[in-house]
């Protein structure tokens, strides 16, 4: 559904609850060191496991979130979803991805282009590090989430 700003607008705003997140795995992680050079089934064997794991995140902090099917990530949506998927990622870390050098340098360059477009719109939005998901803020509206896609692409 939360990669980059394209799967955002399909599925709202999960962009970091799924497959979508471009980030590129905490260094901490157990899915960074699998996902480099790994085969296309590895690579989704090791995106399903964070997927399963975010979802036992969320539901540490009392959300009704069911393990996803492979391939598919998270559907449930909600305001305290979202809320405690940026929580969680913190802690677990990004998803596993296997994006080029140049592929996360654009990436990151779209994330400051959105994180510019919701300050301008009021929210409370940082500028995420190099390589490091972008959260859309909380309580962002629908039409301000589609305005600064938008701008963003």
């Amino acid at each position: 559904m939360p990669l980059a700003w394209g799967c955002i607008a399909a599925a709202g705003a999960m962009l970091m609850l799924t497959g979508c997140t471009p980030g590129t795995p905490n260094a901490g992680t157990s899915s960074s060191s699998s996902a480099q050079g790994a085969s296309a089934a590895e690579r989704d064997s090791a995106r399903d496991a964070y997927d399963v794991k975010l979802a036992q995140c969320l539901r540490s902090k009392g959300l009704d979130v069911k393990d996803p099917q492979p391939g598919q990530g998270i559907q449930e949506n909600s305001p305290e979803i979202r809320a405690a998927a940026s929580e969680c990622m913190r802690e677990i870390g990004d998803p596993p991805t296997s994006l080029t050098a140049e592929d996360k340098k654009s990436i990151d360059a779209t994330y400051l282009k959105a994180a510019k477009c919701f300050r301008e719109r009021g929210y409370d939005a940082p500028d995420p590090a190099p390589n490091q998901a972008f959260a859309i803020p909380e309580g962002a509206s629908a039409s301000d989430i589609a305005a600064c896609i938008k701008v963003s692409n």
